[in-house]
């Protein structure tokens, strides 16, 4: 009996179920609804807009590609005054912490984790830089016109996203970004960068998005993959 049963325990088929969740999803569109409060928050002296593209795939990777528009106008308390606008990129890919239950139908609601690279390069001036002589007497104004400033940094997302109606969502995100690019010694460095702000090599950032997701889902059959 033992030797039968043994024999049946070594003989017997496990039969294990493939993950049959389609590929691909959908796409995603958002736009950033906080970033429209940014000229009141900061009195006029910046702005910044953006929107962004994430692909769903299998419900827990998400590809995504940010696209934005920024600038700042700042005039300092020793007039000073610094000028910038232009385009902002990042691309990246979150992943859906959200844990789904066994033969549950898959949640709506996301708990996302990612990473993100940003780019810009955008022209920049500042001018009515005063050079006080302080050995001679008078002083100089010195203008720094057409500089262009080439960015490139890097950030950890999370985040939170919840369908509010059927395809529409809600979410905000939180960011840490780093400034991989190194201003050169002595440069005249550009006081804020679009996309990634302050350039003090490192900040924080919100987003409060607001999306619609097209629902467009490849079909893959379920199929049972067995081993003996």
């Amino acid at each position: 009996m033992f030797a039968s049963n043994a024999e049946a325990q070594t003989t017997k088929k496990k039969v294990k179920e493939v993950d049959n969740t389609p590929l691909f999803n959908g796409i995603s569109i958002q736009a950033d609804a906080a970033s429209l409060l940014s000229p009141v928050l900061f009195s006029g002296e910046r702005y910044s807009y953006e929107a962004g593209l994430q692909v769903d795939l299998k419900h827990k990777y998400y590809p995504v590609f940010e696209l934005g528009f920024a600038g700042a106008n700042k005039i300092s308390n020793n007039d000073i005054e610094f000028k910038t606008s232009g385009l902002f990129g990042r691309i990246g890919v979150d992943f859906n912490f959200m844990k789904q239950k066994k033969d549950a139908k898959p949640t709506t609601n996301l708990f996302l984790v990612g990473v993100r690279l940003g780019m810009s390069s955008s022209p920049y001036s500042i001018s009515n830089v005063k050079i006080i002589d302080n050995y001679w007497g008078g002083n100089e104004i010195l203008n720094y016109p057409d500089q262009i400033s080439s960015k490139v940094w890097f950030e950890v997302v999370a985040g939170i996203r919840v369908e509010v109606l059927k395809n529409f969502y809600m979410g905000w995100t939180v960011r840490n970004k780093n400034m991989l690019t190194q201003d050169a010694t002595g440069a005249v460095a550009p006081w804020y960068v679009p996309g990634f702000g302050l350039n003090n090599g490192g900040n924080w950032g919100f987003n409060y998005n607001l999306g619609y997701k097209f629902q467009l889902q490849t079909k893959i059959s379920t199929k049972i993959k067995t081993k003996k």
